[in-house]
């Protein structure tokens, strides 16, 4: 007997359907990679914001800013609206605004918490963000309260009492 040459139709058809398969499977890798690529970049967005708010509260009048030791809400716990002009990556979902939330108190002789450094005066100011659809909302850290899932991103800068480019 000769031996034939070449594959069978079965072989064939099993080499296809294990391309298929691997096929398949990269497919479904690459939605997986564009869900965590899309999420990942509605956080840095919304650190983003929220640096660039504390910035600007950071270089307030040391006057303008809460005098007392108890936290401060601005403009009150419900924060702020973020509009799509100014932050249009988290802005995605109709309907569901994305806010803005800051707090300053004031630390009278106290150790300010990630400097160990003692100051006589300190204005701790503290900066969140929150954005999502409704049911599935996401903030960057828990300070305005833990019902919402977050990220765990403290977004905070202290103040001094030194004004800074001012004479």
């Amino acid at each position: 007997m000769k031996a034939r040459k070449g594959m069978t139709l079965v072989e064939a058809m099993l080499a296809g359907s294990i391309a298929a398969l691997a096929v398949l499977a990269l497919m479904e890798g690459l939605v997986v990679i564009a869900k965590i690529g899309n999420e990942n970049s509605r956080l840095l967005a919304a650190e983003a914001y929220a640096w660039d708010t504390a910035w600007k509260w950071l270089n307030k009048p040391w006057d303008n800013l809460n005098g007392s030791t108890t936290w401060q809400w601005y403009p009150n716990e419900n924060g702020a609206v973020i509009s799509d002009d100014d932050c249009h990556e988290i802005n995605a979902w109709p309907g569901s605004e994305p806010r803005c939330y800051v707090r300053v108190r004031q630390q009278d002789g106290a150790v300010i918490p990630r400097h160990g450094v003692s100051q006589y005066q300190a204005k701790v100011i503290e900066v969140d963000v929150e954005w999502g659809p409704a049911g599935a909302r996401k903030r960057l850290n828990a300070f305005g309260g833990t019902a919402t899932p977050n990220y765990h991103v403290p977004v905070s800068v202290v103040k001094g009492p030194i004004e800074r480019g001012r004479n």
